[in-house]
């Protein structure tokens, strides 16, 4: 299984080294097309995409998340707190309870 991850250039170069296959993107629409073709592909065990470009196609990303292993990171900027609600949300799913305290 591949590891990708999808986001800005500059917030995403830096796992290249880590073996993790990197799809720059410009904008929504880029990373929305990009999203749908990896999930399609099928030989992607997780792919990861930057929280800001997370935020323009959050349905998408709740629709082919039933699929496939879709993770948020915060990247450049502040951190928008998404990743942190979706893993919420699927921890009270898979557990029943929210393992994360509402506390920093």
């Amino acid at each position: 299984m591949r590891i990708a991850i999808i986001g800005e250039k500059d917030a995403i170069l830096g796992f290249k080294p880590l073996g993790i296959e990197t799809h720059p993107v410009i904008d929504a629409k880029e990373a929305e097309e990009r999203l749908r073709s990896l999930v399609q592909d099928r030989d992607y065990g997780t792919i990861y995409i930057t929280e800001s470009l997370s935020s323009q196609i959050k349905g998408l990303i709740i629709e082919l998340g039933k699929l496939s292993n879709i993770v948020i990171i915060p990247a450049r900027g502040e951190a928008l707190g998404l990743a942190r609600e979706r893993l919420k949300k699927i921890s009270e799913k898979a557990l029943g309870t929210n393992i994360l305290s509402s506390e920093e």
